[in-house]
This record gives C-alpha cells, structure tokens and sequence, in this order.
C-alpha cells in the first residue's frame, strides 16, 4: 500500500499549529473520505455553522480546500482532519488527510469501558460541536484498561449515559431504537445525524443499568460508520445484532 501524501492549507502556515495542540474556541471535525470526495462533508459543514467559531469567508476557504484536495487523496478510503480556530488572536484553519488504518471492530465488535471522568452538564444549551480542548476525554482515556478494540463509556455528572470517548451511542430494545439525549452535553455526531434520516429511534435518558437491558448495542461516527457493541466491561455482553449488520450495510450502500 502507498503512503498516503498529507496535504495542508491554512490561513497561517502549518508549522505555526501545535500538534495535537488546543485552539482557543477550537474546532474539530474528524471526517471520512471515500473515493476522492467527502459524503457527509454537508453535515459537517452544518455543524461548524452551527459552532458560530467559523466565518463566513473561512467557510468559504474550506470548501474550496476540499474541492481541490479530496480527489488528489491516493487511496479509497482515508481521514480528513479539520482544525479551525484562532492563534494570536487570528482565525485559522488546517486540513490534512491521513491514512485510515483497518479497524477489526467493524466486524468483531467493541468492548466499552465504563469510565468515572464524566462530562459536565452544560447551563445553556449544548451545540453539540466537537472542541479541540479534549481535557475530559483524555482524562477518561488514561483509564482504559490494557486490551484491543476497547472504547470509553462517557456519563454526565449525573450518571447519564451519553456517549463514548469517539462515537454516539444507539440501544435497540426490542423494535425501538433509543439514543440518549445530548441537549446537556456530549457530541451530537454527523454520522448520528445521518442515520436520523434513515431509520428511526427515541431520545430519552438512561443510565448504566437501563443501558444493560438492551438487547443490542451499536456505536456511530462518521468515520467509521457503524460498530457493534459486544460487551460492557464488567456488566454485561452480547452477541453481535442484526440491526448492527443492517445498518452497516446501508451505510455501504449509501455513502462508501
């Protein structure tokens, strides 16, 4: 397999951002291209809109960016990172392309960790956007126990189920499908935002114990699409579902 070039544009060189590094205000969006575009760009886009960080002639730049670089991207499937926010008090952006490596959860399935940093519940209303101060997260990611295919269970300060550490969650019980509510906090994911269109489900509050009761659990991101939960360490385990293949292979059939 080539290696896969990366490819930077920025309203400040590159080299001025620190890797991995934190914008104030920054905003991060992890996406998916497949075959020289990007499917969900649009929900993307809308979700940086929605941060009210990116201007309208940034926004701008960015499709531009993308139209230009995504096809030049050298293999089939592949990340786009998006960065936007501000250095010395001026607003900037970078893109880059990186290789996306297999993931066996795909098909075996992830083991969730429950993990004790929680996210707090925010006093006005969650954007749902994803920040690139990730404090929390890597927080609760130290905690992870050693093992393969392991994801973090993320709670608010209340003991709600919301998320984990990299995608949004869905628990089938019986027909229903029930996704926990993020208007406190959490991401509301593009990939959650997608299948809203495609399948229906309920938004309602659970916790640990409610979550136990479900008959299937699956992860989403935008990424990766979808990903069977087979195991709550510690609580509770279950065999792959079909609702987990099924959405899976309307994500192929519809978007890659």
């Amino acid at each position: 397999m080539s290696k896969l070039p990366q490819f930077y544009f920025c309203g400040k060189p590159a080299t001025q951002l620190v890797p991995d590094g934190d914008y104030i205000n920054g905003i991060l969006e992890t996406m998916r291209c497949h075959n020289g575009s990007l499917p969900l760009w649009p929900l993307h886009r809308s979700r940086l809109i929605r941060s009210c960080v990116v201007s309208g002639v940034i926004l701008s730049e960015i499709d531009s960016c993308i139209a230009q670089l995504a096809p030049k991207c050298s293999q089939s499937a592949a990340i786009a990172r998006l960065r936007v926010g501000f250095l010395d008090g001026d607003e900037c952006w970078d893109l880059s392309f990186l290789p996306l490596l297999q993931a066996p959860e795909v098909e075996l399935g992830v083991h969730l960790y429950p993990c004790r940093t929680n996210l707090p519940v925010l006093k006005t209303k969650n954007l749902g956007c994803k920040f690139l101060a990730r404090s929390r997260y890597n927080a609760a990611r130290a905690e992870l126990p050693e093992g393969k295919r392991l994801d973090g269970l993320m709670f608010d300060s209340s003991g709600r189920v919301i998320e984990s550490l990299r995608c949004n969650l869905l628990a089938r019980f019986g027909d229903t499908w029930v996704t926990p509510d993020l208007s406190r906090c959490g991401v509301q994911g593009v990939m959650l935002n997608w299948l809203s269109g495609h399948t229906r489900w309920q938004t309602r509050d659970m916790d640990l114990q409610a979550l136990c009761k479900a008959d299937e659990v699956i992860l989403c991101n935008s990424v990766r699409g979808v990903l069977p939960v087979v195991e709550i360490i510690g609580y509770k385990s279950w065999p792959i579902g079909a609702g987990a293949r099924r959405l899976q292979q309307l994500i192929v059939e519809a978007l890659w």
